[in-house]
This record gives C-alpha cells, structure tokens and sequence, in this order.
C-alpha cells in the first residue's frame, strides 16, 4: 500500500498585510490542494547588530517556533521536515 502523496508549495506573498507587526511577508505556504495558505514566511526586522530572522507563522499570526537566522531557504527546508516527518523519520521513505 502507498503512502498518501503530500505537496507543500511555496509562493510569493498575495498582497494582504502581514498580522504580526515588525514582520514583512515575503512567501506563502500551502499544503495539498488547500487555495488558502497555512501560513506565511516572514522576515522580523533586526535590532542593530543582530542577524536579519526568518520566521514560519501560521495564517491566524500564531507562531510555530519554526525559525532562521541563516537563511529563508533554512526556513523552507525546516519547514518541509516538520510537515514531511511522519514520511522521514524512520529512514525508509523520503519526502
């Protein structure tokens, strides 16, 4: 029996306003055949001297702990493994 396929797809972001105030959304996320996004990526602008961060918010602004300081393709990958986990953590099946 096959596993049931996912998809997660990244878009830029529609042209509503972000709810998490100091943040900017820059991409959309979507899951399956949903067409409304499940969250958004977006950028929290630094403190002088601090690393620019990226962070994962669902679509209502509540966090999910899901963050980078590295890079927003960090984020991406971070957030494919916490969708996909079910599918790779026993090493048997990839994503």
């Amino acid at each position: 029996m096959n596993a049931p396929s996912r998809v997660l797809r990244f878009r830029p972001a529609g042209s509503a306003g972000c709810t998490l105030p100091g943040a900017r959304r820059l991409i959309d996320v979507y899951l399956d055949d949903d067409r409304s996004p499940i969250g958004s990526i977006v950028r929290l602008e630094p403190e002088a001297g601090a690393p620019a961060r990226w962070a994962f918010v669902l679509s209502d602004g509540r966090a999910t702990g899901l963050q980078s300081t590295h890079s927003r393709q960090d984020l991406e990958l971070a957030i494919g493994e916490h969708f996909f986990h079910d599918l790779t953590h026993d090493g048997r099946q990839t994503a």
